[in-house]
């Protein structure tokens, strides 16, 4: 006899509230740009831009956009090459 088979697909999706002052950005150096420049952390850049966390790592892996690690797990991104 056949057996039948049955697949249930999910799809999650995820919101984040931010409160304004977690927003803030950190101006500093960036090696790339030759400039003083703000900082985001990648749910900054998620607020802000409406890009997915997903999306926003890629971009990091690819190098498409500048990026600094400082302590373990901490990651900030440069505005200007946002743009």
């Amino acid at each position: 006899m056949f057996k039948r088979r049955t697949v249930i697909t999910f799809e999650n999706l995820e919101r984040g509230i931010y409160r304004m002052s977690d927003l803030e950005p950190v101006l500093a150096h960036c090696e790339a740009c030759s400039a003083k420049v703000r900082w985001l952390t990648p749910n900054q850049v998620v607020a802000l831009t409406g890009l997915t966390l997903r999306e926003v790592f890629r971009l990091v892996e690819a190098g498409a956009i500048h990026f600094a690690e400082s302590e373990p797990g901490s990651l900030h991104i440069c505005t200007n090459s946002l743009r």
